[in-house]
């Protein structure tokens, strides 16, 4: 029993916790990830190895050729684990092929069996007091030796061969993590392998106590390189640590310090519990004051930069949601995050609308190069001007932010390796490490470009969403902005055409006057005081349903669920109201593309697979036999009308579903959606496409409408200079709604 507490054993039991800690570090920060699996599967096997060694030394005669045997067994599958987790590290591939598990896993099972049979590898153990146990190895542990040395060898070679490929982040994270292992195990080997092959077991316990090297080299990667993404856990873990640590000491110390002062050291009953409420008191005082100072300490030496996200947003939105004024905004998103994420610079470009020869405003989505710097101090180059169109162009297809770290090891591991190489190329043009789009519904707006922290340390996923959810309240705000700003210009112009005119025609102008303010009024109201809030509120929800305070489980998440689905419809009610505004007064846009509405319907048929599954409805596309030419729309308000006649005839089909079909005709291209639904009396066919028209029948089943998806429909197939109609046969016989677009528009 005393050899299970002698000093070589208490130096392994502290091996083992230390161990143990990191490893519950990573796998409660990781537990969903393989990568963080595989590695803390990796600190368990070594745990099992540190106490096999703890428990083979206190073991008994009798005993002891058991602890011995598994003893053994124990390395061999962090030999294993370690070459598996070699494959996986540091890019989080999902799965192994299946021939790569089979070899590093049946070598791992064959060499146990060979330690389980009898003197094949291990023949006996023999005990001489005074000294180390003394292991007999038979014929077969040369294959034991070569199994560890060569799973091991093999992985510190992909370790190697990963580092000279990676850069940035990654390049340190391997280079500790390889040093750590490759330190631990090749001394291991002359410690715990290779010396008891010649009957030297004196050392035989310093291969366990030597994994410190990996322990202490992979949290110094954690710490500086944010390995496996566990720096937040390891700082509460570390202030938690540590005042745990000085309340300990202060609490016996003053325990000492009292009993000796007022009880000369004689604890009787009544000293110790006088004591230990003075002491209480003591640690009530001081424990805010050490935790506070603990976490300085601790932001200030192992995590400079560190801020609050929701503290971050919150500043933000406090400005942005009370101003119309663009520069105010600019500069309020400049100042805020620089501070926040201590970058060395960041560019907030805003994309402008600007006028063609045709004297009609062209979005700057285009691949026209057809654009202009709205504020800020980014020196827009010609130069620059062809990249930052190269990206542009980008966003037009990927929502996703550009983090120039991640492309470079998507082209380091030949993965899309033509797109990523382009990106790169362009990203460093901008002197920027992250992009990030500026997006109103599928419009973009502007652009952040971020230059890198002045730490040095990469762009955090955090980091990213945090970005991405501040992106979606500035470029509310800056349309809100430019949205006054045009109404602010057309006051003025309006004003000098009032002016202008004779006295007859004034009377009429001030009307039109009135009723302009009056709508833009509306128009302002309903985008600033209602779109900007809604975005906030689904920022915040959305990145409460991911758990960024918290996991949210049970009915807790359920109801929050339940606002984020009443808070989209709100906000898509407020985008059609400015929808049906802009149609009225004449300011609505159009991107023209030549598409294909075939590859359109798909699309949308997959995204509403599911809602039509979930009602047991069928929904399908009967695709024509001749080929139907691409036809050039806004492809955006074209699929809005597509996406709204299909969740119309789900929402008012109870059995059945809909059929969608599509033709070519002289010059036209005709759609129809035919349902199995409720129907439409002929008295309400003929006001179904008026604004806030809805049937009796169909506001009972579907409450939440309120008439303008036919209206907006209606309005944008005549924009393209096509038609919108519908046919039924009355109550509960279905219908079908049909639209034609001309293949080739006039005067185009």
């Amino acid at each position: 029993m005393e050899l299970f507490f002698d000093k070589i054993n208490i130096i392994l039991w502290v091996t083992l916790v230390l161990n143990l800690v990191l490893g519950l570090l990573i796998y409660l920060r990781g537990r969903h990830q393989r990568i963080n699996l595989i590695y803390s599967f990796n600190v368990v096997t070594i745990i099992g190895w540190i106490l096999g060694m703890i428990l083979f030394r206190g073991a008994s005669p009798e005993t002891s050729a058991f602890w011995c045997i598994i003893l053994y067994i124990t390395p061999t599958f962090i030999a294993s684990s370690f070459l598996y987790f070699t494959y996986i590290f540091p890019y989080q591939i999902k799965e192994l092929e299946w021939y790569k598990k089979l070899l590093i896993f049946s070598g791992n099972a064959l060499i146990v069996v060979f330690v389980l049979i009898p003197d094949f590898i291990i023949k006996d153990v023999i005990i001489e007091p005074g000294r180390e146990k003394i292991i007999a190895f038979g014929s077969g542990y040369i294959f034991y030796a070569i199994y560890t040395a060569s799973y091991f060898s093999y992985g510190f070679w992909r370790l190697f061969k990963k580092y000279i490929r990676s850069r940035g982040i990654e390049k340190g994270q391997i280079i500790y993590l390889l040093l750590g292992y490759a330190i631990a195990a090749n001394l291991a080997f002359v410690t715990n392998l290779f010396m008891p092959w010649f009957g030297r077991t004196d050392l035989n316990w310093l291969g366990q106590v030597l994994t410190l090297c990996m322990v202490g080299f992979t949290a110094y990667a954690i710490v500086k390189y944010r390995l496996m993404d566990i720096r937040l856990v390891v700082k509460r873990s570390t202030i938690f640590s540590g005042v745990v640590i000085v309340i300990t000491a202060a609490y016996a110390m003053s325990a000492f310090l009292v009993g000796w002062v007022f009880f000369g050291g004689i604890y009787t009953l009544r000293a110790q519990i006088i004591t230990g409420l003075v002491v209480a008191l003591l640690v009530a005082i001081v424990f805010r004051p050490l935790y506070d100072w603990l976490k300085q300490t601790t932001d200030a030496y192992l995590f400079k930069g560190e801020y609050k996200p929701q503290e971050l947003m919150a500043n933000i939105t406090d400005v942005v949601s009370r101003t119309l004024d663009l520069d105010i905004v600019v500069y309020t998103l400049k100042n805020e995050i620089t501070k926040a994420l201590r970058i060395q610079r960041i560019d907030v470009v805003i994309l402008e609308k600007i006028k063609t020869r045709e004297n009609r405003y062209e979005l700057l989505t285009e691949a026209s190069n057809k654009f202009s710097i709205a504020r800020g101090d980014f020196e827009l180059t010609s130069r620059k001007k062809k990249v930052l169109g190269r990206v542009i162009n980008y966003f037009k297809k990927n929502r996703e932010s550009l983090v120039l770290e991640e492309l470079k090891r998507k082209y380091a591991e030949n993965f899309d390796l033509g797109k990523s190489k382009s990106l790169i190329d362009e990203i460093e043009k901008l002197k920027a490490a992250l992009v990030v789009p500026l997006l109103v519904k599928r419009k973009l707006v502007g652009l952040f470009l971020l230059k890198a922290k002045r730490s040095g340390d990469m762009f955090t996923n955090e980091d990213i969403k945090t970005l991405e959810t501040i992106a979606a309240q500035a470029a509310i705000a800056i349309e809100n902005a430019r949205l006054y700003e045009e109404m602010r210009d057309f006051s003025k112009t309006l004003q000098k055409e009032v002016d202008s005119q004779t006295k007859e025609l004034r009377g009429a102008n001030v009307r039109l006057q009135q009723l302009d303010r009056a709508k833009s009024e509306f128009i302002s109201l309903a985008s600033h005081q209602l779109r900007t809030p809604l975005t906030i509120i689904k920022g915040y929800i959305s990145m409460m349903l991911e758990g960024t305070w918290g996991e949210v489980v049970g009915k807790k998440k359920e109801q929050l669920e339940k606002v984020y689905s009443s808070n989209e419809r709100l906000i898509r009610l407020v985008e059609d109201l400015l929808t049906v505004s802009r149609i009225e007064s004449g300011r609505l846009e159009f991107d023209w593309q030549t598409v294909s509405l075939e590859k359109m319907i798909d699309s949308v048929i997959k995204e509403f697979s599911q809602a039509a599954a979930e009602k047991k409805l069928y929904l399908r596309f009967i695709k024509p036999k001749e080929d139907v030419p691409k036809i050039k729309i806004d492809s955006l308000k074209i699929r809005q009308v597509v996406q709204n006649l299909v969740d119309n005839a789900l929402h008012y089909t109870r059995k059945g579903g809909a059929t969608i079909r599509l033709k070519a005709g002289k010059n036209k291209v005709v759609f129809s959606i035919q349902d199995t639904g409720v129907g439409i009396p002929p008295k309400e066919q003929v006001v179904l496409f008026e604004k806030f028209s809805r049937g009796k029948d169909i506001g009972r089943i579907h409450t939440e409408g309120v008439g303008l998806g036919l209206y907006l429909g209606a309005k944008m197939i005549g924009a393209h200079q096509g038609k919108i109609w519908v046919e039924s046969e009355g109550k509960n016989k279905g219908s079908t709604f049909y639209f034609e677009l001309p293949i080739k528009r006039k005067g185009k």
